[in-house]
């Protein structure tokens, strides 16, 4: 197999995997789910939750029992978007393609373990794509102002790198370009430096090393700050395990997230110059 088709599945299908595992136990503490789940996920686990169904009427979602999530199902969105146009993308692309898609056409959704329109799976910061670009007519390059500033952008933007292989730069300006459509501040500045890092990691003679310094030099304001402190933390640290709460305890300052998840701080997913997606 060619080595850029490689890495570009490797990205693809490892981000569907890590989806699928970890899925079960997102908006949970690592003590939590350590009780839960006897230790360390090291595979496909059931449910946080016994009675998912009803348990967060919010969010009926099966997650677990090795169930992708809507970061898989956006992320394969945003690549039949990339199939259709053929070219770079840019926020106008979302509200053309990418919105259409999530409205009008039936897929396969694990976790609602039935056909239905992705709409109907994403959560209220990926439905703001909608309600703004489709219902609200909003310029798609500031439609994301006003949303929550979450991750939800990020979680799709591995298709921008790919597409960008071996030009960060390239990758940083298409996905916050893109990625303007859905959120603003740190929420889509994460969206340009994952994608920059995974057009990075797309080189060939990429590594770890050349992965960081194109973070640290394209991201800005608290997105910088908080990879730099993790970065910090994490040098000479050799297992992860073990590695848990100092990491954790270095990026806790740019997180308005906090330890509960589901009880944030009330200045949290609110722009801001000084903060970081967890």
């Amino acid at each position: 197999m060619d080595l850029l088709e490689d890495k570009a599945t490797g990205a693809l299908a490892g981000a569907a995997v890590g989806d699928a595992l970890g899925g079960a136990a997102e908006g949970n503490t690592p003590e939590a789910i350590q009780e839960r789940y006897d230790g360390f996920i090291t595979g496909i686990v059931p449910p946080f939750l016994a009675d998912w169904r009803n348990a967060r009427p919010i969010a009926p979602y099966h997650k677990g029992d090795g169930h992708i999530t809507d970061d898989t199902l956006m992320t394969t969105a945003l690549v039949d978007v990339y199939s259709t146009v053929r070219d770079h993308l840019d926020a106008h692309a979302i509200a053309e393609h990418l919105v259409p898609l999530m409205i009008g056409e039936k897929r396969w959704i694990p976790e609602l373990e039935t056909e239905a329109i992705l709409l109907q799976r994403v959560f209220l910061a990926e439905k703001w794509l909608v309600a703004r670009l489709h219902y609200g007519h909003i310029d798609p390059r500031e439609a994301g102002v006003g949303n929550v500033v979450n991750c939800g952008a990020t979680m799709y933007m591995a298709p921008v790198g790919i597409a960008n292989a071996g030009s960060s730069d390239g990758a940083y300006a298409e996905a916050l370009d893109i990625a303007g459509a859905h959120q603003s501040s740190y929420g889509r500045e994460a969206a340009g430096v994952y994608a920059a890092c995974i057009a990075e990691a797309m080189r060939p003679e990429s590594d770890v090393d050349s992965v960081i310094a194109v973070a640290l030099r394209l991201a800005k304001d608290g997105t910088r700050d908080a990879i730099d402190a993790v970065v910090t933390a994490a040098a000479g640290r050799r297992e992860w395990r073990s590695s848990l709460r100092e990491l954790r305890a270095a990026i806790a300052p740019f997180d308005t997230v906090g330890p509960q998840y589901r009880s944030p701080a009330r200045d949290a997913r609110i722009p801001s110059r000084t903060k970081s997606i967890e």
